[in-house]
C-alpha cells in the first residue's frame, strides 16, 4: 500500500510539475511552483527506494528523508507566503526561511531518535512552528486572508500527523501517515500555488 501511495505521489507531483513549468505566473521571476513540486518527486523517489527509512519500536517504517526535502520546498512556499502577505523585508523573510529550517530539522531529528530526546526535538519542532506561522496569521490584509486556511488547514496538519503517526505515539500505521501527508503534500504544494497563480 505504501509502495501505491508514492507512485501516486510521483504521478501527481511530476504532472504539476509539468504543468508549473510550462504555465509560469511570472517568466522574469523564480518559478516556486515548478521547483516546489519537481523537489517533491524528488522527495517521493527517495522515500518510494526505502533506503533512507528506519523502523519505529513497533517495526513501522519511517521516510525521515521526507522533512529535510522540507525544507526546500517549504521554505520556496514561505517565500511566496510571505510575499503575498506583503512581508518584503529581507530580514523578515530570512527570518521565516530560517525558522522553516529549524522546524523541518528539528523535525527530522526526531523522526529518528526515541525516548525524551524524540519529545525534546518535537517540542523544539513545535515551539518553532508556532514562532513560524503565528506573525503569519496575525497579517489582516484582505487580499491575503485566504492563506490562512492553507496554514491552518495544511501546514497544522503535518505535526497533527506525526505526533499521530509512528513518528510519534503510533497511533494509526505508516500507510495511514502517507496517504495523509499526500493529500497534505498536494493541499499545501499544489492547490495553494494554483491559487496564487490564478
Amino acid at each position: 500500500m505504501i509502495d501505491i501511495i508514492f507512485m501516486g505521489g510521483l504521478v501527481v507531483f511530476s504532472i504539476s510539475s509539468l504543468y508549473f513549468f510550462f504555465n509560469r505566473h511570472k517568466p522574469e521571476g523564480l518559478n516556486t511552483a515548478f521547483l516546489v513540486s519537481f523537489v517533491t518527486i524528488a522527495s517521493y523517489v527517495l522515500m518510494w527506494d526505502g533506503f533512507f527509512a528506519v523502523e519505529s519500536p513497533a517495526g513501522q517504517p519511517i521516510f525521515w528523508s521526507r522533512w529535510l526535502f522540507y525544507v526546500v520546498s517549504c521554505s520556496l512556499l514561505m517565500l511566496e507566503i510571505g510575499r503575498a502577505k506583503g512581508i518584503t523585508s529581507t530580514g523578515k523573510v530570512a527570518e521565516l526561511v530560517f525558522l522553516n529550517t529549524i522546524v523541518m530539522v528539528t523535525g527530522t531529528v526526531s523522526a529518528v531518535t526515541s525516548g525524551w530526546t524524540k519529545w525534546l526535538f518535537f517540542a523544539i519542532s513545535a515551539i518553532a512552528y508556532l514562532i513560524l506561522i503565528i506573525p503569519l496569521l496575525r497579517v489582516r490584509d484582505g487580499d491575503s486572508n485566504w492563506i490562512d486556511k492553507y496554514i491552518l488547514l495544511g501546514w497544522s496538519g503535518f505535526p497533527v500527523v506525526f505526533f499521530l503517526a509512528p513518528t510519534g505515539i503510533g497511533l494509526f500505521g505508516s500507510a495511514v501517515a502517507m496517504g495523509l501527508y499526500l493529500l497534505l503534500d498536494i493541499y499545501t504544494k499544489i492547490a495553494f500555488n494554483l491559487q496564487l497563480k490564478a
